[in-house]
């Protein structure tokens, strides 16, 4: 939102497109800005993931700097990866002038750039929705110099989130959220280090634009990832149940066929998915039960047209009472995400009954 008025204060119009799309789909931001490119004139895209420009710009600027400042004693290079210009065009300089220089590229999970440089593939079930902003790709940048980097280390939502914190208590700098996840990546790597080594971080990016969001201690607790006082000790994970599997309906199928699974597994509320699983919305049998009475008809049309907002998403560590107030009456459930898997679950207004009792 803070981004959203800052553009807003310049006279922009903001259009706000969903990330839960692939980068071809018509709503994506990619095609949304290509669109606008050919309507509006004497407009230009500057199209940095794939507008080689941008890897260049580094080569010919970063790259020497970060040589001629280190006095060429630079050993490990440690970049977070998003269009991939920064990390791509300072490697390529620094490998010409240092072959042993090591590029270390931090990624997030739900991105699919370390397991591409793994293997080669774009792996679908690597990709979900993450909270990192700056860096992670769900395609492939033509910027991402992938021969230029020796490895890819990835950080959680959580620990990107904190870290970032730590940068401005402990060392007075106000950085933004990539900072976070290099700096948490840095220090996972630590055994790749030795005495006398010259570690270079990149801190792409300014912490204003996240004052509403890992510098919001209520919206870490809404996280789950800061924790407020805990009446009796229970926490997300042992709300699930690990046994039991995840009922969902697709976006496209009727409200009838929707109704039908809400009502053959016993359920009240049920996410609602696309058809590779990522979570777009939510459907609640109050809700549903209203729109029927109100209007017949709507047992035919698709569930995109009567669901609503996907529920919130809580870290398996958050405590009961953080998961309680997500829980109201326009809102059944919460959803967990193991972060190593991408797994799901779900917990509801009862489970969170039962573990009151």
């Amino acid at each position: 939102v803070s981004t959203q008025s800052t553009w807003g204060a310049f006279g922009a119009e903001v259009i706000v497109c969903p990330t839960n799309v692939e980068p071809e789909d018509p709503r994506s931001y990619y095609s949304v800005s290509s669109r606008l490119v050919s309507e509006t004139p004497n407009s230009w895209k500057a199209n940095q993931y794939d507008n080689l420009s941008n890897s260049q710009a580094h080569y010919e600027s970063t790259g020497p700097e970060i040589w001629y400042q280190t006095s060429g004693k630079i050993t490990h290079l440690v970049v977070g990866v998003g269009t991939g210009g920064t990390i791509s065009g300072c490697a390529r300089y620094l490998k010409q002038k240092n072959p042993a220089i090591q590029i270390l590229a931090i990624d997030t999970y739900g991105s699919a750039l370390k397991k591409f440089k793994e293997t080669g593939v774009v792996d679908r079930s690597e990709i979900y929705p993450y909270i990192t902003e700056g860096i992670g790709e769900d395609f492939i940048p033509k910027n991402v110099a992938f021969e230029y980097i020796d490895h890819f280390e990835k950080v959680t939502d959580k620990d990107a989130c904190l870290m970032t914190r730590e940068i401005t208590r402990h060392e007075g700098i106000l950085a933004g959220n990539s900072a976070g996840s290099a700096i948490a990546g840095l220090l996972q790597m630590k055994d790749r280090f030795k005495e006398g080594d010259v570690v270079v971080v990149i801190f792409h990016d300014h912490g204003s634009r996240y004052i509403g969001k890992m510098f919001n201690e209520e919206w870490l607790i809404g996280q789950g990832w800061l924790e407020p006082p805990i009446r009796n000790g229970k926490v997300a994970k042992d709300l699930i149940k690990k046994d039991q599997k995840l009922i969902t309906v697709t976006f496209d199928e009727t409200v009838e066929n929707a109704y039908q699974i809400i009502s053959q597994n016993g359920v009240c509320q049920v996410p609602v998915v696309d058809h590779k699983g990522a979570i777009v919305g939510a459907l609640q049998d109050t809700q549903l039960y209203t729109r029927l009475i109100d209007d017949p008809s709507v047992r035919q049309k698709a569930v995109e047209n009567v669901m609503s907002r996907p529920f919130p998403t809580v870290d398996p560590n958050a405590a009961l009472e953080t998961i309680s107030r997500l829980i109201n009456k326009d809102n059944n459930a919460v959803m967990v995400r193991d972060e190593k898997t991408g797994g799901l679950h779900i917990i509801t207004k009862y489970d969170i009954i039962n573990a009151m009792g």
